[in-house]
């Protein structure tokens, strides 16, 4: 296969995916702010637990019993 030959296959590929991000851009979009939203709850979920057990709870003087 020539180089001319793969660049052209590469830009007809590149083309398509052009495309098809344009023409399903708003269900990409929906999906990418579904994962970024559920990503973001859990950092702040982790974040709230891990203060609350760092800076919350007993004090460093007091003995477990």
């Amino acid at each position: 296969m020539k180089k001319s030959t793969k660049w052209l296959l590469l830009a007809a590929a590149a083309l398509v995916v052009i495309v098809l991000i344009i023409s399903y851009s708003s269900r990409i979009y929906v999906w990418a702010m579904d994962k970024i939203t559920t990503l973001v709850i859990w950092v702040v979920l982790f974040l709230a637990g891990y203060i609350i057990g760092r800076f919350g709870g007993r004090s460093k003087n007091s003995k477990a019993e």
